[in-house]
């Protein structure tokens, strides 16, 4: 039992590696992009620029940012087709300072798997976790729509799922997964696994759950040693 929660936490933390190096690394496009590769990272924005894809133009992003002491932070994103010209403007809240200096990741990326891209913006990064606010492209109405601010997501294309993974203190002991799927449209959590400390010293307890019939529900429950 000892050896299965020291794999799952060195699995868990290798998929967080991945995630926090899949943020950081610039994809070598320039902050008025031609085309997007994907969120990458950007002075900026002003304007950024891509397609969210199929026969879609250009669309342009401009950031709306607010200098605070040192720092900055993005307010809004102005958003604007390059053959309509029709203007959108999205709020971005809970957002945390960069430095001047500093880049924001932004970009596009396909979350729902409907062939379009859709908006990412890094809100936070701390030491183990990054959070991001994110926006669907509807093809039918020509606007983004906010989705909210969760964990980086790691999408599975084939899977057509979304997870997300936050480490947490004892060193990746602590820590929360999620998997959530788009059903009729609205993004829903279809698994949690939660390990958290007890009133004992190096025992955990993990609660795995799951959507059976609509409804989350407990699937299993343990109680864990730390690995020596």
């Amino acid at each position: 039992m000892v050896w299965g929660i020291g794999q799952r936490i060195c699995s868990a933390l290798s998929v967080f590696c991945c995630l926090e190096f899949a943020f950081l690394a610039p994809l070598g496009v320039s902050a008025a992009w031609g085309q997007s590769l994907g969120p990458s990272n950007v002075r900026d924005c002003r304007p950024c620029s891509f397609s969210p894809g199929g026969s879609f133009p250009a669309y342009s992003f401009t950031f709306d940012l607010k200098t605070i002491g040192d720092e900055r932070i993005v307010e809004t994103i102005e958003i604007a087709s390059q053959s309509s010209k029709v203007v959108q403007r999205v709020p971005v809240t809970g957002m945390e300072p960069v430095g001047k200096e500093e880049d924001f990741f932004f970009g596009g990326v396909d979350i729902n798997f409907d062939g379009f891209l859709d908006l990412m913006l890094i809100t936070r990064r701390g030491i183990a976790n990054a959070y991001a606010a994110y926006w669907l492209f509807d093809p039918k109405t020509n606007v983004f729509t906010e989705v909210g601010i969760y964990a980086v997501f790691r999408v599975d294309p084939r899977r057509r799922r979304l997870s997300t993974y936050e480490r947490g203190g004892s060193a990746g002991l602590l820590y929360e997964s999620r998997e959530y799927a788009f059903l009729d449209g609205q993004l829903t959590l279809m698994r949690e696994e939660k390990q958290e400390a007890t009133n004992q010293v190096d025992v955990f307890r993990r609660v795995i759950r799951k959507r059976v019939g609509g409804v989350m529900k407990v699937v299993k429950a343990e109680t864990l040693r730390a690995p020596k």
